[in-house]
């Protein structure tokens, strides 16, 4: 696990737990190899804005929705990032990027599907370990906007 986000969930009083599978690069994967239901796990996609970066959790089946994103951050364009900006803003790699964006000074965009299930499985910062947590949790650590931002 991301040790840097760890050190946040701790302090921050956040119930979670670390769950070790096999290795996986995308959140889909993740879902397959843990037998989880998509709707409960949480993709991290890093965009790219005229103003800077952000980053949106939607849910693993879905699709980032650039148009609602773009209103959402008031940005004149809205992109994916490239996996050269994924290493220099982030500092990691692509399919290893958590949904704590705020550990990175990032706006945080949470797709309103992933408040609903009982708990969200995102990536730990690593190919070999994930997340479960609450929504409520990620909500109060991470202060996202909430909202539609996915297809």
């Amino acid at each position: 696990m991301d040790k840097k986000l760890q050190k946040f969930l701790d302090e921050n009083k956040v119930k979670y737990e670390v769950v070790e599978h096999k290795k996986v690069y995308t959140a889909f994967n993740e879902a397959e190899t843990q037998h989880l239901n998509v709707k409960e796990v949480a993709k991290a996609v890093l965009v790219k804005t005229d103003s800077g970066y952000g980053l949106v959790v939607v849910p693993a089946a879905k699709y980032v929705d650039f148009a609602k994103v773009k209103k959402a951050l008031k940005a004149k364009k809205v992109s994916m990032a490239k996996e050269e900006d994924i290493a220099k803003v982030l500092k990691t790699k692509i399919g290893l990027i958590h949904p704590f964006g705020n550990l990175y000074g990032l706006p945080v965009l949470l797709d309103n599907a992933l408040t609903k299930p009982d708990k969200i499985v995102a990536s730990a910062g690593s190919y070999t370990e994930s997340l479960e947590l609450k929504p409520k949790d990620f909500v109060r650590a991470a202060a996202p906007a909430t909202g539609s931002f996915s297809k």
